[in-house]
């Protein structure tokens, strides 16, 4: 039987390409967005090839937060019964200022899905918010962080990026769940809040010099580490989820009834450089006096110490049969196999 109509917004990205590759693997018909045709005819071409059969177009949207951006793709698509909104700005070095590039691009990408929705796709049931662990997140690396949580961050606290994306994404979601709350749609809404997302690209094409910004973050420890140095590699100290397990808790909200209208916090195993460093030289002989080693025995105490610690089993429990994470030694050892097949530290 055929599966439903899906829509992805910006689905050219990192782990919306997953999201896509799950769908088709499961007979979904999928329609992307992306900003041009240059940026989504790879894609096409990639998924085409792996699934001869499987239903994939895309449409232009060139600015998500212009008034009314999602509305012809739509009015186009009446066929739509599922929409996974991933759009969203990320890269650190902005083209314009902090608010502009961020703030108002993702609250208002988010609003013009919504009210899109509501206003020419009758026929959509459930809407997948992409948000972030960063929505989330506490000063106090003790807190055990759970999905009720806020960030406590202000626009008024914002002085540079990192800080401009965290403050965007807690605020798209809370107006996307303000948007829920005043206009009481008839659809399903869930949000996806992933830690730092790690993990292969789906096509080995895609893997060059400059890695998708998440995985940008632990190549940048891998590089910029003292190789002769000693010392605890205490770089890095987050919780990381595998990109496949994100994308496939963007699609859980559209098979389990119990995750459709959650807030999904989605985060697995500790992450610190020296976690890194240890995974990398247990893993790749080649790197042997290419990259530090630090302490590998400090790697728990670093980790207990440092990064923040998370209960998701409100979320586990609603999943028949539980859910098995990809490790984080598997998720940095398939993305360093790919790299290092391309590239060199």
């Amino acid at each position: 039987m055929t599966q439903p109509v899906v829509l992805v917004t910006g689905a050219t990205g990192f782990i919306a390409q997953h999201v896509v590759d799950k769908l088709l693997a499961r007979g979904y018909s999928v329609i992307g967005t992306g900003r041009t045709k240059e940026k989504y005819s790879i894609v096409i071409k990639n998924f085409k090839e792996k699934y001869p059969e499987g239903k994939l177009s895309f449409a232009i949207v060139p600015e998500i937060g212009a008034d009314d951006a999602f509305d012809d793709v739509l009015k186009e698509h009446p066929e739509v019964k599922y929409v996974i909104h991933m759009a969203s700005p990320i890269d650190f070095i902005p083209d314009s200022p902090l608010k502009e590039y961020y703030l108002d691009a993702a609250v208002n990408g988010t609003l013009n899905i919504l009210k899109a929705i509501k206003k020419f796709a009758p026929n959509v049931t459930n809407v997948v918010l992409t948000s972030s662990f960063v929505s989330i997140m506490q000063q106090d690396p003790s807190i055990v962080l759970t999905n009720d949580m806020w960030n406590p961050i202000t626009w008024d606290y914002v002085s540079n990026p990192h800080e401009a994306y965290a403050a965007s994404k807690k605020f798209a979601e809370l107006a996307a769940r303000d948007f829920i709350a005043s206009e009481k749609p008839n659809y399903k809404f869930a949000t996806v809040n992933p830690a730092l997302v790690v993990g292969p690209q789906v096509f080995d094409s895609s893997v060059n010099k400059v890695l998708n910004i998440s995985n940008r973050f632990v190549l940048n420890v891998v590089q910029s580490a003292d190789i002769n140095s000693k010392d605890p590699q205490d770089q890095l100290p987050v919780v990381g989820i595998d990109v496949r397990d994100t994308a496939e808790f963007h699609i859980l909200p559209l098979e389990i009834e119990a995750l459709s209208d959650e807030r999904i916090l989605i985060a697995n195993e500790p992450i610190i450089g020296q976690r890194v460093f240890n995974i990398l030289n247990d893993n790749f002989p080649q790197l042997k006096g290419k990259i530090a080693v630090g302490d590998y025995d400090s790697a728990g105490e670093l980790v207990e110490r440092l990064c923040p610690k998370q209960d998701i089993s409100n979320i586990i429990n609603k999943i028949p049969g539980g859910y098995k994470f990809v490790t984080l030694e598997k998720s940095l050892v398939d993305t360093f196999k790919q790299y290092l097949a391309k590239e060199e530290i």
